[in-house]
């Protein structure tokens, strides 16, 4: 309806409110049924926003280290019930309220994302690894706690020792002038990440450490 009264006021504000719905429709089937947290779409749009506005945040790409190793052994649902744990950790330590502005996704299985202020990540970062240090032991036997790793088989099948499950954060910061948008900014989150895990334990590492080294 295209008419200059209210009518067609009243026609426009239903359009856009149609475009509006279909976006959180899409939103909410992209959220991670396990864990609630949005998901992709929600986190591409998160991080294209932030670029947009050109102030300096930080993406920190979380991920669980020697995971299927104990999903194998304690099985899937056990393992679902670490997953669910990682994400009562991150939007417990993360500021998600309209005042501070953060934000956690959910990539899948074992993969999360945490995007909040520059100023903050370290701190962020460092009381998420600990809390899940923490935490990540009631999910073990008293047995396996006491040994500090588990017994399984690799790719291959033969038997080895797996350390107990760690956590790693890669962080990636911009303001909007280094990464010409989502992907890549994920993308370099993704490979900082890589390195991350080679490093003991349960760590987080800041892109600038890296650049740094080389």
């Amino acid at each position: 309806i295209n008419r200059p009264d209210e009518i067609g006021s009243l026609a426009d504000a239903f359009s856009f409110m149609m475009e509006r719905l279909k976006v959180l429709e899409g939103l909410l089937l992209d959220a991670s049924p396990l864990t609630g947290l949005p998901g992709n779409m929600a986190i591409e749009m998160e991080i294209e926003k932030r670029l947009s506005e050109k102030k300096s945040f930080s993406l920190c790409h979380v991920d669980l280290d020697n995971f299927k190793p104990f999903a194998d052994k304690y099985g899937y649902a056990w393992g679902s019930e670490v997953i669910k744990e990682v994400a009562h950790i991150l939007t417990e330590n993360v500021h998600t309220t309209d005042l501070d502005g953060d934000f956690v996704g959910h990539v899948g299985g074992d993969d999360f994302i945490v995007i909040t202020g520059s100023e903050r990540a370290e701190q962020v970062c460092q009381k998420i690894v600990e809390e899940f240090d923490r935490r990540s032991m009631r999910f073990y036997s008293e047995k396996d706690r006491q040994k500090g790793f588990i017994i399984g088989k690799d790719r291959q099948g033969k038997q080895q020792n797996f350390p107990l499950v760690t956590m790693t954060i890669a962080v990636v910061t911009d303001d909007g002038s280094k990464f010409q948008g989502p992907l890549d900014m994920a993308k370099r989150a993704a490979e900082l990440k890589e390195y991350a895990k080679t490093l003991p334990g349960s760590n987080y590492v800041k892109q600038e450490y890296l650049e740094k080294l080389s």
